[in-house]
């Protein structure tokens, strides 16, 4: 039986390869977005929602609703949808490049609404703390905020990350390959079920390798 699969494996390499190369470019780039103008938009999203300290209902109301919206959306649709902005802003709405922003867009999404979550968890004084030693608001975000939601902030950076696996695999459907779509259109559509369960079991250690990670580095900067 590991014969077989092995065999196939050997089969399809350069594919599974290339597959995989596809899958880690998307995943870098939409990680980066999400990363950066995510944790800006949980900020934003922190300080003008109810209880923050530059409360703004029009602003809240706006940036969530968005945030809303692209997240409600179906996420195959989404990608359709987007099609004739990634010709406008690429030239071209399909390939590997143009399948990043979607990706960016709802990995971006989803990880504003974690980290807003995460700094609503740290401890109300902590403005109060910043204030009286004279931090200016870039200083409370960086040296107090940050630091006190950076655990969960990095756990909610994980399972984003996870979740933007998970929708590489269906980029297929404007080109942009993958190991999702190798596993459907070589594997499933082909009736070939090994090269199917080796891409599945690829997909398991990825995620695998990515949440010890970010448990580990949580753990390691928790200070509480």
């Amino acid at each position: 039986m590991m014969h077989e699969y092995i065999t196939i494996f050997i089969a399809f390499k350069a594919a599974i390869f290339k597959s995989f190369y596809e899958t880690m470019d998307m995943m870098f780039t939409s990680m980066l977005v999400s990363l950066f103008i995510g944790l800006l938009l949980g900020f934003v999203l922190f300080t003008t929602g109810a209880n923050g300290i530059y409360r703004n209902k029009i602003v809240y109301f706006i940036l969530s609703s968005v945030i809303n919206i692209i997240r409600s959306i179906p996420f195959i649709l989404f990608i359709i949808v987007l099609i004739p902005f990634n010709r406008m802003l690429l030239g071209t709405g399909f390939g590997v490049d143009s399948s990043k922003i979607p990706l960016s867009l709802i990995g971006m999404a989803t990880f504003a609404r974690f980290a807003e979550k995460d700094m609503l968890d740290v401890n109300k004084n902590i403005y109060e703390t910043s204030y009286a030693l004279g931090a200016n608001p870039i200083q409370y975000f960086i040296e107090f905020l940050l630091k006190e939601a950076r655990t969960g902030l990095v756990l909610s950076f994980t399972s984003t990350t996870i979740s933007l696996l998970s929708y590489s695999t269906v980029m297929g459907i404007i080109g942009g390959g993958g190991l999702g779509y190798l596993a459907i259109n070589e594997g499933y559509y082909n009736f070939n079920y090994k090269l199917m369960w080796i891409i599945i079991v690829m997909m398991i250690l990825i995620v695998q390798i990515v949440q010890t990670v970010g448990n580990g580095i949580a753990k390691k900067i928790d200070k509480r």
